[in-house]
């Protein structure tokens, strides 16, 4: 995957100057939500923190039925980041794409990340009402 490419493609869709830094990291705001790309060799990580996971252990049950195959973390997975006791939402991206796909790809991350940041915030109403989540056949949401 050549993430240079698709770093500079999309500072160029959203009107301004995307770079790696000296370690491989590029943040963009999308709103208020940041997205946090970094490159490994030939593989791209999407990142985003989706709130504080202390004493969340309500939430972990949702969580892991979430993350299983992928299918209501738009194909990422949530994480815990023990050193800043936050819930992450990461997905990997390997291999060649073109633009058009990676871009698809990130709108649903956003949308990903949104949706599991409103549940965190208010997860008493929404683990009663899973109405809102649907599946896609392409393990994404749409919300």
């Amino acid at each position: 995957m050549n993430s240079e490419k698709m770093i500079s493609e999309l500072g160029r869709a959203l009107g301004i100057d995307l770079k790696f830094s000296d370690a491989g990291v590029c943040g963009v705001m999308f709103d208020n939500d940041e997205i946090i790309l970094e490159r490994h060799e030939d593989q791209l990580y999407l990142i985003a923190e989706l709130g504080p996971a202390s004493a969340r252990e309500d939430a972990y049950k949702r969580l892991l039925t979430a993350n299983y195959l992928g299918l209501e973390c738009g194909q990422g997975t949530v994480g815990i980041d023990k050193n800043r006791e936050e819930f992450v939402l990461h997905r990997l991206l390997d291999g060649e794409m073109d633009y058009v796909v990676f871009e698809k790809i990130l709108a649903t991350f956003v949308q990903t990340v949104r949706y599991w940041k409103e549940w965190l915030a208010e997860p008493k109403p929404m683990v009663e009402n899973n109405a809102r989540i649907q599946h896609l056949p392409s393990g994404s949401l749409k919300i």
